[in-house]
């Protein structure tokens, strides 16, 4: 999630974190940038994030079931938001989708990509799904 924070950041992007970890939020709400310390999987908390008025909402945390309550929460209350969530299997991808996420990226894909672009350009990576 840190990347994506630094690059919102850099791109002046309005943003709001929610961390379980009380530690991580304090260099953000040290820079002024609004976070809520919970679990985004619990209601009150998912609730607090105000979803409703968001434009799209980045689900960065490794645990695929907890991702998928956050993803569902989230597409009930804007069906129009644009959510993006990472997995780590097919599996994963796939209960993701179901749940309601607009894009799932997947790590090993994305590896894969990277690395035959690196050799054979962008648009031979471009085929990969």
């Amino acid at each position: 999630g840190q990347l994506v924070v630094d690059a919102l950041k850099k791109e002046h992007q309005p943003l709001l974190v929610i961390e379980d970890s009380r530690q991580s939020l304090e260099p953000l709400r040290t820079e002024g940038i609004e976070t809520i310390q919970g679990n985004a999987a619990g209601r009150d908390i998912i609730k607090a994030a105000n979803l409703e008025a968001a434009r799209c909402l980045f689900v960065a945390i490794p645990q695929a079931f907890e991702a998928g309550q956050i993803v569902a929460q989230a597409r009930a209350a804007n069906p129009n938001l644009h959510i993006v969530a990472r997995a780590h299997a097919d599996a994963e991808v796939e209960h993701l989708r179901k749940n309601g996420a607009t894009t799932v990226i997947m790590g090993e894909r994305e590896i894969a990509r990277g690395m035959i672009a690196d050799v054979f350009g962008k648009q031979a990576s471009a085929s990969m799904t």
